[in-house]
């Protein structure tokens, strides 16, 4: 069903091109368990012409004329939850999960300082990224349909204080003793944009609206991770014939330009 239902890389980046947002911090925020520059990460450096000068908290100067890679470790996430958070501190110490931390500092990160977050596995079909950021919010759209329908893997912001984070803050410490996927994770972040966007109606100004992006152009399914072992291949099998995946075909089939 899957390669059925992808699309065109190209001719969606066509469709999907905004008119460049009037500003956006050029902050690409990474996690890693070090500080160790990986080829996935030196892709990213290479694609938005970054500086080499990699930041970390507190130590973030951003520059209006060049990409500022940001390195984002376990203890700077605590570090900057607690200096500006101090609302959320509880919720975040008392997660049973790291990855709920994890899941947390992202939307915390880009609340403070807004920019674009991208797992080091997320690829990039264009150079041309700012004209596939939209103002406001920008969600990268999740082929897995039946855990949720987008992902917290890549993110953008184009400005930071933007509100949309406020309520998901607000969701997570309402589930913080669910399931991963319900409380910090993709679930959780899909409720949040479909209330935000839902109580925005009717007074929707351009940079408010949380926004889709197409996996085509982000989020691509590497060749072989469909078939690791017979209980997934025959998960995989029954759930997309229930409610099927997003076809988004395969990493590094070329770029768009």
């Amino acid at each position: 069903y899957a390669k059925y239902n992808t699309r065109e890389p190209c001719e969606v980046m066509i469709k999907q091109k905004f008119s460049p947002p009037n500003s956006i911090p050029k902050l690409y925020h990474y996690q890693s368990k070090d500080d160790v520059v990986s080829s996935e990460i030196m892709t990213w450096m290479n694609v938005l012409n970054m500086t080499k000068n990699i930041n970390s908290y507190p130590n973030i100067n951003p520059n209006p004329d060049v990409w500022t890679p940001v390195y984002w470790s376990d203890d700077s996430c605590k570090k900057l939850c607690h200096d500006h958070f101090s609302f959320f501190a509880s919720t975040y110490d008392g997660f049973t999960h790291t990855i709920q931390r994890v899941d947390s500092c992202r939307y915390l990160v880009l609340f403070k300082y807004g920019g674009l977050y991208a797992d080091t596995d997320i690829t990039l079909h264009s150079t041309a990224i700012q004209e596939l950021i939209p103002n406001g919010i920008g969600l990268v759209e999740s082929p897995y349909r039946y855990n949720e329908n987008v992902q917290n893997s890549l993110m953008t912001a184009t400005s930071a204080g933007h509100d949309f984070w406020l309520k998901v803050l607000e969701l997570i410490q309402e589930r913080s003793s669910s399931h991963v996927l319900a409380s910090t994770g993709p679930a959780m972040l899909g409720d949040a944009m479909m209330i935000y966007n839902k109580e925005l109606a009717g007074e929707i100004k351009d940079g408010r609206i949380v926004n889709v992006l197409p996996c085509e152009l982000f989020h691509r399914i590497p060749r072989g991770h469909w078939e690791t072992t017979y209980s997934q291949i025959l998960a995989r099998e029954v759930l997309t014939r229930l409610i099927p995946m997003k076809g988004c075909g395969n990493f590094q089939e070329g770029s768009c330009e």
